[in-house]
């Protein structure tokens, strides 16, 4: 190989003056280095897997998006209908029913990493970084849930138990309050909302207490069916030829996701169905593999077990997501606009 193979195209410099919009912005940092260019593909990934009409678009969330001011963006993908399933932690359910129920639609406040965390918890005031969430915001999220309990249609019921979905809990939970979240746009756009850790949650000990203290219906104790959600996850992904995720952090929601693929391959759904796994992937993190931890994983990686396709069209931003994620949801949104 020669040089002049290797010298094809030259670094055009990013140039401030020459942008007026966020896909300008990320698509000339593809142009350029390091993760802007890493950003323009994944805008570029993304926006393929939008245009894709056989493709089920998953997103998956970790960490306190919703805290960080990140939940509208979620909202506008709904309502341009560009996420077909969110797979999530219980605690992003947590803070948006907190937002949902509170009357200025925003139960968050802009805070201090180095507060002093005693004094805060003297005040019951609740600190994830250098944000605030007062207790009374979780607590008027548990008084709306419990006078809901006995709206909802359970999936099964013995003596002593009501049996439920999360994505069935969370469809009819979105449907009854009112206020601009990712809750009530997943409901009216008929997004099923996937919580597979709910117990790790604000949201699910609210539940846990509620059963406990016999607030439910009849007294029975709520029991949430989440591998009925790997059942009605799969046949979701099955139903088209296609499938892409669009992941936002790690941890359980983007392994859950992934996972379907391995679920699917145990030849437990009918055999007509192709599960070579996603065929498109945008992964934001800041996690990294050396240290052997599956959040931290590649794509690449993810071959092996079968999560992608070996052909899959793939694109990862080491980055905060509170960073990239608005630039490339904005961008795509203009995109699509645009189009």
């Amino acid at each position: 190989m020669t040089a002049t193979s290797h010298l094809r195209k030259r670094i055009k410099p990013f140039d401030p003056l020459a942008v007026s919009t966020a896909n300008e912005m990320v698509t000339a940092l593809g142009q350029c280095s390091f993760q802007g260019r890493s950003l323009a593909y994944a805008l570029d990934v993304w926006e393929a897997m939008c245009r894709d009409r056989k493709c089920v678009r998953v997103l998956s969330l970790a960490g306190a998006m919703v805290p960080a001011g990140m939940g509208l963006i979620v909202i506008r993908l709904l309502e341009a209908r560009l996420v077909d399933a969110i797979i999530c932690t219980g605690a992003t359910m947590s803070h948006d029913l907190c937002n949902t129920v509170d009357r200025a639609n925003q139960a968050h406040y802009i805070g201090d990493e180095f507060a002093d965390d005693d004094e805060l918890r003297d005040e019951s005031i609740n600190r994830i970084y250098d944000t605030y969430l007062p207790e009374k915001g979780f607590h008027s999220a548990e008084q709306r849930m419990l006078g809901l309990y006995d709206r909802i249609t359970y999936e099964s019921e013995s003596d002593r138990r009501l049996t439920i979905s999360t994505h069935s809990f969370l469809r009819q939970l979105g449907g009854m309050v009112k206020g601009n979240s990712i809750l009530t746009a997943a409901a009216a756009q008929e997004v099923p909302i996937f919580v597979p850790a709910i117990s790790d949650s604000e949201m699910g000990l609210n539940v846990a207490a509620a059963s406990k203290a016999g607030k439910t219906p009849g007294g029975k104790h709520i029991e949430f069916d989440t591998l009925a959600d790997v059942d009605a996850f799969a046949a979701l992904i099955a139903s088209k030829p296609v499938s892409g995720l669009v992941s936002i952090g790690g941890g359980v929601p983007r392994n859950w996701a992934q996972q379907v693929y391995p679920y699917l391959n145990m030849k437990v759904m009918d055999k007509r169905v192709k599960a070579d796994g996603y065929h498109y992937g945008v992964r934001i993190t800041t996690d990294r593999p050396e240290f052997g931890g599956l959040s931290g994983c590649t794509i690449s990686e993810s071959k092996s077990w079968g999560k992608y396709e070996k052909r899959a069209v793939e694109a990862s931003v080491i980055c905060d997501a509170t960073i990239a994620f608005p630039m490339l949801a904005t961008a795509l949104l203009e995109r699509r606009k645009k189009k």
